[in-house]
């Protein structure tokens, strides 16, 4: 009785190794390129959003992980533009994240179709093919007002990009810049500690949430933003899916099939913080 139960336990554990278990899928968004807080205005503030913004790239690069960044058209100075060139030429896409960065539910749809198109025209050259489109603050509107950005969008050939994993890193990017800059050096593998596990809690929550079809896992979208925080730990969150069986995919691969229930309309407050040093 014990060899036979002993058979069992050890054919389970061979199935179940990685190379047998379901791989789960997950594509990278980031929002509010080029960079959320260090600025341009003066040589050390854009000394250290070039160096923030490209250690997002080279992170995405180096572990061959796809993403999509979405533009604040009105948040482009002039002297970030190969900030974005150099985003793209590393094979990484770009979509439209309005001009204003406004939410819908605080304009007429006529004002926020504007807003995107406006930032359509600036963007024109940087942006990827195919077309995505992001709502602020997740924020698609109701009824008429809805339809109506909605057929702009489509008439325009814009793809809206939905999110089933929020990370509120807004909220974790806010209290890091609250740790004095001299003690962030030391305190930094503590705060990745506790902002992994909440990225973490939320993908689960995620998975619950999500129903799989015949068996497969459904393919989630992970939103980040371009911070000092990201600059810090997104090779962190990269190894932590992979360490846990996720691949990583293509926004486009992510809206092909079975994308898990997406979270929609934040609320009026605001997930984009305006930081110095």
């Amino acid at each position: 009785m014990f060899i036979r139960w002993l058979g069992v336990v050890l054919l389970y554990s061979f199935f179940t190794m990685p190379c047998f278990a379901q791989e789960h899928e997950i594509a990278i968004t980031i929002d509010d390129l080029p960079f959320v807080g260090s600025g341009t205005s003066t040589p050390g503030n854009l000394r250290r959003t070039q160096e923030r913004f490209m250690s997002i790239v080279n992170t995405l690069v180096e572990n061959k992980v796809p993403a999509t960044g979405f533009i604040i058209g009105g948040s482009v100075a002039k002297n970030e533009w190969d900030l974005l060139q150099t985003f793209r030429d590393n094979g990484l896409t770009l979509g439209n994240h309005t001009y204003t960065h406004h939410s819908l539910n605080s304009l007429s749809a006529d004002k926020y179709i504007a807003d995107i198109d406006k930032a359509d025209k600036r963007l024109e050259s940087v942006m990827t093919e195919p077309k995505y489109f992001r709502y602020p603050y997740l924020a698609e509107g109701k009824g008429e007002k809805k339809l109506k950005v909605q057929e702009y969008l489509t008439e325009h050939q814009y793809t809206i990009a939905p999110v089933t994993i929020d990370s509120k890193d807004y909220e974790f990017n806010a209290r890091f810049y609250r740790i004095p800059y001299r003690q962030r050096a030391q305190r930094i593998n503590q705060f990745k500690k506790s902002y992994l596990a909440f990225i973490w809690k939320q993908t689960v929550r995620a998975e619950k949430r999500a129903k799989t079809v015949e068996g497969q896992p459904v393919k989630q979208i992970l939103l980040i933003h371009a911070n000092l925080l990201n600059s810090l730990c997104l090779g962190d969150i990269i190894a932590m899916y992979r360490e846990h069986g996720y691949k990583f995919i293509s926004l486009a691969e992510a809206l092909q099939g079975n994308t898990a229930p997406v979270i929609n309309d934040l609320g009026s407050a605001s997930n984009t913080e305006e930081q110095k040093q």
